[in-house]
């Protein structure tokens, strides 16, 4: 009979709780040793509030003749530069109100073109009138 001779696997089993342990001490050491640097930014310099100008508070004055011609501030305009001579006069002062005098004569087309011409430059309040 031959002898055999029987390898007993010896448990190769390796150990990492010292690897870990050393692998977390140089983590540590980078985290502790790392300068961190803050971003730079570029310094604005931010306007300040634009100064108000105290403007006169007035009402603006169309007229409409019985021959539709329109009127604003005692002058003859053209129906399509109402809203030219409304932001003019917004220029110069606060706009309370808009009044629109219309004679009873006047066409409801041309009344109607004064106040959206009116309401595309901005959201007044009108006041309408008749004489």
């Amino acid at each position: 009979m031959r002898n055999k001779q029987h390898v007993n696997p010896q448990n190769a089993d390796v150990d990492m709780t010292p690897m870990l342990d050393i692998v977390f001490i140089l983590l540590i050491f980078f985290i502790v040793t790392t300068s961190f640097v803050k971003p730079v930014a570029i310094e604005l310099q931010r306007p300040v509030d634009k100064p108000s100008i105290d403007k006169q508070t007035k009402s603006a004055h169309f007229s409409i003749d019985q021959s539709n011609a329109v009127y604003f501030a005692g002058r003859l305009i053209d129906l399509n530069q109402v809203t030219t001579n409304l932001a003019m006069f917004a220029a110069k002062y606060n706009i309370a109100t808009v009044q629109i005098a219309a004679d009873e004569n006047s066409t409801h087309q041309t009344l109607m073109t004064v106040m959206n011409n009116i309401k595309e430059y901005d959201n007044y309040h009108i006041a309408l009138t008749s004489h």
